[in-house]
């Protein structure tokens, strides 16, 4: 049996003393790395399905407290009845929480338990039944989606908890400029909040760009396109092709989300651990996964607590840094 555990093995957050002479370098929120889950609500449909469908996470809380999960993805429909929905798609709807307002309360209720934890990083992608038959904007548009969202954040999220694209631009001319230059806020002072990030392209974060130029106001950054002022936070899913791309983006100063596997892939299966290696070794900054902890049956699984980013964190940073302020999990 291989576990998929290399915050040590690898050499990764071990830092290179535990005595400092001088006070250590102060740690930014881009000078970690943690796991993240993709479709961090979902379970696994009854019956024969495909593949890609094949998997179960245990509720958001447990994810946070038992498995170190920092990273959350959340797939969010319009309901007629009002409230936001969280599934996959029609075909897999299974949830362990199935409205959106009651998914950030599980996460805010844990983070309130835990008041230290490191940020977390929350990935919110509209979505719409007739996609492929229609323009999703605008049905989006027609629908009140992004408005919507951004209400239940601010409706279920206390903003004291939050770091908005507001608070890491500061004086900068723009989102781009502040992260590259002045970087992120300092760890410290920002234990125990959240990132939320629109996971969304095209008309659907143009739409949104329009309601918050230059992310002026906003609750949510955006998923980044290089080269525009709005950009801080990337999302790449192939390290093993695009990790030159990753590494420089995160020695630019942005933040990255990538992809350890994917359950239609096949790296569950044959217990590849080569695009989880990639994904590390880029200095992404959060890495999502199918499979956060031991699932019967399967040998692979990924396994790391919070610890030093590889690319981007100063030679006197430490795991025990990152997570030693933690209080006891509930």
């Amino acid at each position: 049996m291989i576990t998929a555990t290399f915050s040590g093995c690898l050499g990764f957050g071990d830092g290179k003393s535990s005595i400092f002479d001088d006070e250590p370098t102060p740690l930014k929120i881009n000078h970690i790395q943690v796991k993240g889950t993709h479709n961090s609500y979902h379970i696994k449909p009854f019956g024969p399905t495909a593949r890609a469908y094949e998997y179960t996470h245990e509720p958001l809380d447990v994810q946070a407290g038992e498995f170190d999960v920092r990273q959350f993805e959340l797939d969010v429909w319009w309901d007629p009845r009002g409230d936001l929905r969280v599934y996959h798609n029609q075909y897999d709807f299974g949830s362990t929480c199935n409205i959106f307002a009651d998914c950030l309360g599980v996460l805010n209720t844990w983070s309130d338990a835990n008041p230290t934890h490191v940020p977390l990083m929350i990935w919110v992608e509209p979505k719409e039944w007739v996609e492929q038959a229609s323009d999703i904007t605008t049905i989006a548009e027609l629908q009140g989606m992004l408005e919507q969202i951004e209400e239940e954040i601010k409706q279920n999220w206390p903003e004291e908890k939050l770091i908005t694209p507001d608070d890491v631009r500061g004086d900068a001319a723009s989102l781009s400029e502040a992260v590259t230059t002045n970087g992120w806020p300092l760890l410290e002072e920002s234990r125990g909040k959240t990132i939320f990030i629109l996971l969304a392209g095209g008309g659907i974060r143009e739409e949104y760009h329009q309601n918050f130029p230059g992310l002026v106001g906003s609750t949510m950054f955006t998923m980044s396109v290089e080269g525009t002022p709005e950009a801080a936070i990337f999302s790449n899913t192939d390290p093993i092709g695009n990790g030159d791309q990753i590494r420089n983006l995160v020695e630019e100063g942005y933040i990255v989300r990538s992809r350890a596997d994917d359950a239609e892939d096949g790296e569950a299966d044959s217990n590849n651990t080569a695009r989880l290696e990639a994904a590390i070794a880029s200095g992404a900054h959060s890495i999502s996964t199918d499979y956060p902890a031991k699932v019967e049956d399967i040998d692979y699984w990924v396994e790391f607590p919070a610890t030093c980013n590889p690319v981007t964190a100063p030679p006197d940073c430490t795991a025990e840094r990152i997570e030693s302020s933690s209080i006891p999990q509930t």
